[in-house]
C-alpha cells in the first residue's frame, strides 16, 4: 500500500463525471486491496478550499500520484 491512509495525494488523471482534473488534491480514506473483482484501489474524500467534502469515490491506485516537493496548490471553481 503506497499511500498511507488519511495522507494526501494528487489525482493523476481528470475524472470529468466528477468535474475533477489531473493534480487535484484528495485524502486517502481507506485502502482497497486487489482482488478477483477489482484491481488495487483507494476511497479518497475530496474537499474544497473550506474544508467541506465535495466527493467521496472510489479510484484504481494507478489513477493517483504521490506529492511532489515544489508543487504549487492551486484555486479554482469545480460544478
Amino acid at each position: 500500500m503506497p499511500f498511507e491512509l488519511f495522507s494526501r495525494a494528487a489525482l493523476a488523471e481528470d475524472l470529468p463525471d466528477y468535474t475533477l482534473q489531473k493534480g487535484d488534491l484528495v485524502t486517502i480514506v481507506e485502502y482497497l486491496p486487489e482482488n478477483e473483482h477489482h484491481k488495487e484501489g483507494y476511497v479518497v474524500e475530496i474537499f474544497d478550499v473550506l474544508g467541506n467534502t465535495l466527493h467521496v469515490l472510489s479510484v484504481y491506485a494507478t489513477q493517483l500520484q504521490a506529492l511532489k516537493a515544489r508543487a504549487v496548490p492551486f484555486m479554482r471553481e469545480v460544478g
